[in-house]
């Protein structure tokens, strides 16, 4: 057996696919965690020469400080705010990213939602279901998208597609606010680059969030954001949920601050936070937006496939922490 898979591979919660996992399990013992305590993840990786892991368990620092054998971490998405990335490079690992298939799916889905937000889809389906028939065409009126203008914040893969789409098929106004991005990547998508974040509130009929979660990012749209939106303004979180604050959102859902939200993402997953499932106004799914049936099966491959090159001593192309590549304990683990 070669050096590197005669430790297993431990997965923090199942792959989105089962092709995934029988990628390493040809090549390496497999230990999966579906729903693993601190503790159990800790104890695992003791001897654990890889780990997957996957939203919403997480690996902090303290899960790496015995991970004595861990050459890499596998991630399902694009999103790395789950590992503790400085902890990981310092001890010698590397952490891969899955970013090229999550584009397309999360940006349909956003389009999707705010469909449904402005034609009051999902209160007319229920009224419908309930018996209620066509008083529901008056009880809930309906909005269209053309003509309105989208506000985004984080113009990376995700947000540069809904850009795109919302602009040149829906044919809306797109404000973009991301200081990490030239004007010309708006205006490829058709939106306008503004340096003013207070604009994005202000003059959005939506507000759809797609950075990423950082320091910067964290809690970012309290009730000073909410509070200058538009009363008959939407929110739309696909991104990560800590950036918003969730009771703040959901006084903003009670009393009329904004008309609505849809959210795919949670402060705290997979707990519902608390008031959010008592808003009516409130599109409320589990985390799913990239994981369609088109995408399931690549991302798992590509997260097995990245593991994998590092056992073999071969770098993967989206390692997130490069420079961890130069250093001594990266190379004593892989033993160079």
């Amino acid at each position: 057996m070669s050096p590197g898979f005669e430790h297993p591979v431990v997965l923090l919660g199942r792959m989105y696919h089962p092709e995934g996992e029988r990628l390493l399990a040809a090549q390496v013992a497999l230990e999966i965690l579906e729903q693993p305590t601190p503790e159990q993840t800790a104890r695992a990786l003791r001897s654990a020469s890889g780990a997957f892991v996957r939203y919403p368990n997480r690996l902090p620092a303290a899960a790496l400080a015995g991970a004595e054998r861990l050459r890499v971490i596998s991630t399902s998405g694009r999103g790395t705010d789950a590992v503790d990335v400085a902890a990981a490079t310092a001890r010698g690992i590397a952490v891969v990213n899955n970013p090229a298939f999550g584009t397309v799916p999360v940006a349909e889905h956003t389009v999707g939602v705010m469909l449904a937000l402005a034609k009051n889809l999902l209160p007319l389906d229920r009224f419908t279901h309930a018996g209620g028939g066509w008083p529901a065409q008056q009880r809930y009126p309906r909005g269209e998208l053309r003509g309105r203008t989208l506000g985004i914040v984080g113009l990376g893969n995700i947000g540069e597609e809904v850009a795109r789409v919302c602009a040149q098929g829906l044919r809306m106004r797109v404000l973009a606010y991301d200081p990490y991005v030239p004007a010309s990547k708006a205006e490829r998508a058709g939106a306008q680059l503004i340096a003013d974040l207070g604009r994005i509130w202000r003059e959005s009929d939506f507000v759809s969030l797609h950075a990423e979660l950082n320091a910067e990012t964290r809690g970012m749209v309290g009730e000073a954001e909410l509070g200058a939106m538009r009363p008959h303004a939407f929110l739309v979180n696909t991104a990560r949920g800590p950036m918003v604050r969730t009771e703040a959102l959901a006084r903003a859902l009670r009393e009329g601050w904004i008309a609505g939200a849809a959210l795919d993402v949670y402060e705290d997953e997979p707990a519902m936070a608390p008031g959010l499932a008592e808003c009516p106004n409130a599109v409320l799914v589990p985390h799913v937006g990239s994981a369609t049936r088109d995408t399931r099966g690549k991302m798992a491959s590509m997260a097995a496939t990245n593991a994998l090159a590092h056992l073999r001593r071969e770098r993967a192309p989206n390692c997130v922490n490069p420079e961890v590549y130069e250093t001594q304990e990266y190379r004593r683990r892989v033993g160079e």
